[in-house]
């Protein structure tokens, strides 16, 4: 299109023909204001800037209604037409524009309470990228598994990878509330002798907090061992036994009263959850962004 082309394309503001395009399709200022989320008096304007700049009226106005002048029904079907057009050109470039598929591998308590009430944000952030998100508790092997990053829970002393620390966890005793109302109540830290100790993957948690709250004589290698956080949990919600929470994991239990933290005594250890991936994975955009926006959303969490 040449210059003179284009000086020769006579259009109106595109907010009012948009604005034109819904009243006149409804019949209604009131709900073309409602489609398009603006006020009736904006409408209003936007449908008097359309009509001086073609110089006739487009709408006949009555007491309780609207009708459309000649113009304006000459106007409204070639409009409509040409936003369908526009709609349907833009669909079929984002079909075609290339999907950039992510595989994530996540332990399943840290997916299920923390990223997945996030996720929404990521993918409002980067609607091209899909991800494709296994669930599993061992170490990612990067070499053997088709994994492009993964979230894991350890030291941060991974051979081969990037590490980048994501959330440190604390730890201190969780149970349901009837714990402190039967005949051996956990408002007394001895107590605690009477109880069944559920366990993650190992003792040494239990075995460090005891110590730190120098209570001795249980022993930390008796008890139940679950090696999926989410199943721990709802064994001590269940009343099972006592268990290891962190903030992060049993916050929404503690602030509904399902369970509760019978001992002012925080454990803060070495270990925490760690985005880890191979540095030449950082050079796909996808696996980048996924890694930035995770850390600067676990930075937010802490703010």
């Amino acid at each position: 299109m040449n210059r003179h082309d284009y000086m020769a394309r006579q259009l109106p503001p595109l907010n009012s023909l948009k604005t034109f395009e819904a009243a006149g399709r409804l019949l209604s200022f009131t709900r073309a204001a409602d489609e398009l989320n603006v006020t009736q008096a904006a409408v209003s304007h936007q449908i008097k800037l359309i009509e001086e700049y073609l110089g006739v009226s487009l709408f006949n106005r009555y007491p309780r209604r609207l009708s459309l002048t000649l113009q304006g029904k000459t106007l409204l079907p070639e409009v409509i037409e040409a936003f369908d057009r526009v709609s349907s050109a833009i669909s079929s470039v984002r079909q075609d524009a290339p999907s950039r598929m992510l595989n994530v591998r996540l332990t399943p308590s840290f997916a299920a309470k923390w990223l997945s009430p996030r996720l929404k944000y990521f993918w409002l952030q980067y609607p091209e990228i899909d991800l494709c998100m296994f669930h599993a508790n061992p170490a990612v092997d990067f070499a053997r598994e088709d994994i492009d990053i993964a979230v894991t829970y350890g030291k941060g002393d991974w051979p081969g990878v990037v590490a980048e620390p994501l959330l440190s966890l604390d730890y201190f005793p969780v149970c349901p509330p009837s714990f402190m109302s039967n005949d051996k109540p956990l408002d007394d830290i001895n107590n605690l002798h009477y109880y069944t100790l559920l366990h993650d993957t190992n003792y040494e948690c239990w075995t460090d907090w005891l110590k730190l709250a120098e209570l001795d004589g249980i022993n930390t290698r008796k008890g139940t061992i679950i090696d999926d956080t989410n199943v721990l949990i709802q064994a001590a919600l269940d009343g099972q036994g006592v268990a290891l929470g962190s903030t992060t994991f049993v916050q929404d239990y503690l602030d509904s009263g399902r369970l509760i933290k019978p001992f002012d005594i925080t454990l803060r250890n070495e270990f925490a959850y760690y985005i880890v991936c191979p540095a030449d994975h950082l050079k796909n955009p996808a696996v980048k962004a996924f890694k930035d926006w995770m850390i600067e959303l676990a930075h937010e969490n802490l703010a």
